[in-house]
């Protein structure tokens, strides 16, 4: 799984060379010539190559942020499909976390592999007329 990389450490009025740019991000220095491919800008014309801070914050803040996946109020996301998907069969368990808090978990209609979200009692409560939930004890 990749591991994401912040950039909270990059000075904007700093120079990077790929070795620099790796040690601060905690990445590999592979890593960062593969950014080069995928658009970081990268001072070319000179030995050795650097890489100006704010092109390196730039380029890490828009790989970093992924578009949110609204799900509607019968919607699960699916681990197997990883899409939004409705409940195989109509059945649901509830395991709270808190008195407010807990996640619902179903079966996918399409792989019936697992899905789920995390749910409210009062959402529960919603789903009632549609989804048989049953509530798990907390162990």
């Amino acid at each position: 799984m990749a591991r994401r990389v912040s950039a909270r450490r990059v000075k904007i009025y700093s120079q990077y060379t790929y070795d620099s740019a790796a040690d601060l991000l905690g990445v590999s220095t592979q890593t960062v010539r593969l950014w080069r491919r995928s658009g970081l800008q990268v001072l070319d014309s000179l030995k050795p190559h650097l890489i100006l801070g704010f092109a390196l914050n730039d380029f890490i803040s828009k790989r970093s942020k992924r578009p949110k996946r609204r799900l509607a109020m019968d919607q699960f996301l699916c681990m197997a499909c990883n899409a939004p998907k409705r409940a195989y069969g109509g059945i649901g368990d509830y395991q709270p976390y808190t008195a407010a808090r807990g996640r619902l978990e179903v079966l996918c209609e399409t792989c019936h592999g697992l899905c789920g979200k995390f749910a409210s009692p009062a959402l529960c409560a919603e789903l009632a007329p549609i989804l048989s939930i049953t509530i798990r004890n907390r162990e």
